[in-house]
């Protein structure tokens, strides 16, 4: 089974064997689960009210249609906490599943056995996630990211701010102060691990900045978001999914009800149908009635031999020939085939030499054993 994350434009698939457990990277294209922005999403964590899931979803679905409107959400029981997950303006055609991007940094850290902060540096904005105990802890997103950086390098003119970020990083006084400022803004603290994501981690003079890093041996960071949806379905995380499971309890009696109705259908086409229409009770009382009428006829083509005998034609041709054929074998002989065409009956089999020169077969070829494989044409 191939995942395949899908970031914006980014990438990255993974082919996973349910049997054993296990995964691997791949260039092949899957399941595509769809990464929504996390500046498109709105997460929160907080006690559980209740352990049933049907009063959690009533109470957030009020929640939800308050405060965001209309809008896709999905909200997981985890122990005694919830988790609630809502995102917008984001198109999920074409994809298999979504995951919120949050929850793709901190599926990474779960992945990597590390606690500590995923720090996604994209262009147009940069996301701080916390992991704790292989969970999302907490998150922040500031809306500044590469494209802020290049514009306070050459305000008039940004591509080139860009090439300049490129090719000297932090060596640049407004790229320093303004990633400072960024970190600033997000409260990172400076003794906690930080795995590096998105272009950003690229820059140069960046892993100065921190006095632990993380590395992740599976991906590059610019496509760590993508790898992280990746894995939704491979590793286990307690995250809403936006996956519809639970049953209303009207849904619940109509399934029961069906599945009821299916069983009894089952039961009466397996045990009553066989007793009452049992197709080969009704083809050994043919034969036994048509040897009653006709003891010295082979019960073959049973129906049409009784059509023929039933009118004042001429009887059925098969009929006559595998009359005449009959006096004709012998104990003992092997048939291996009828071939009837055109009136002739053609015979094929095998018999001890001296029974089948008795029959005057067209045809006769001996056998390693001894015996003859024959041909009787009965015209």
């Amino acid at each position: 089974m191939i995942y395949t994350g899908l970031d914006g434009s980014k990438s990255f698939s993974i082919s996973y064997s349910p049997l054993r457990k296990r995964w691997y990277p791949t260039h092949k294209q899957g399941r595509r689960i769809c990464v929504v922005p996390s500046d498109l999403c709105f997460v929160k964590m907080e006690k559980a009210f209740s352990k049933k899931p049907s009063q959690i979803r009533d109470y957030y679905s009020i929640e939800v249609l308050e405060k965001f409107g209309k809008l896709p959400w999905d909200v997981a029981l985890h122990g005694d906490n919830i988790i609630l997950g809502v995102y917008k303006n984001f198109r999920s055609e074409g994809c298999y599943s979504v995951d919120l991007e949050v929850f793709s940094l901190a599926r990474v850290l779960k992945l990597l056995g590390v606690d500590g902060y995923v720090l996604d540096l994209g262009r147009r904005k940069t996301t701080l996630v916390r992991v704790e105990g292989g969970l999302l802890k907490s998150y922040r997103v500031v809306l500044r990211g590469g494209d802020y950086l290049s514009r306070l390098i050459n305000p008039e003119d940004p591509e080139e701010g860009e090439r300049l970020k490129k090719e000297k990083g932090l060596e640049i006084k407004q790229v320093y102060e303004g990633l400072k400022g960024i970190l600033s803004s997000l409260n990172l603290e400076e003794d906690v691990p930080v795995l590096l994501s998105g272009g950003g981690a690229n820059l140069k003079g960046i892993k100065d900045l921190f006095k632990k890093l993380i590395k992740n041996p599976h991906c590059e960071p610019i496509y760590t978001s993508a790898f992280g949806a990746s894995l939704k379905f491979v590793l286990k995380t307690p995250y809403p999914d936006f996956v519809e499971r639970e049953l209303s309890p009207q849904e619940i009696k109509t399934v029961g009800v069906l599945l009821l109705g299916g069983f009894f259908l089952f039961g009466f086409s397996y045990f009553g149908m066989e007793r009452l229409w049992s197709v080969e009770r009704l083809r050994e009382r043919e034969k036994t009635e048509f040897k009653k009428l006709f003891p010295n006829a082979p019960t073959a083509g049973i129906r049409q031999q009784v059509l023929s005998k039933a009118t004042r034609e001429d009887p059925f041709q098969l009929t006559v020939k595998l009359s005449e054929l009959s006096p004709k074998l012998k104990e003992g002989m092997k048939i291996y085939s009828f071939e009837f065409s055109d009136g002739s009956l053609l015979v094929k089999g095998e018999g001890e030499e001296s029974k089948v020169r008795e029959i005057n077969p067209k045809l006769v070829k001996k056998t390693p054993s001894g015996t003859l494989e024959f041909e009787l044409e009965i015209k």
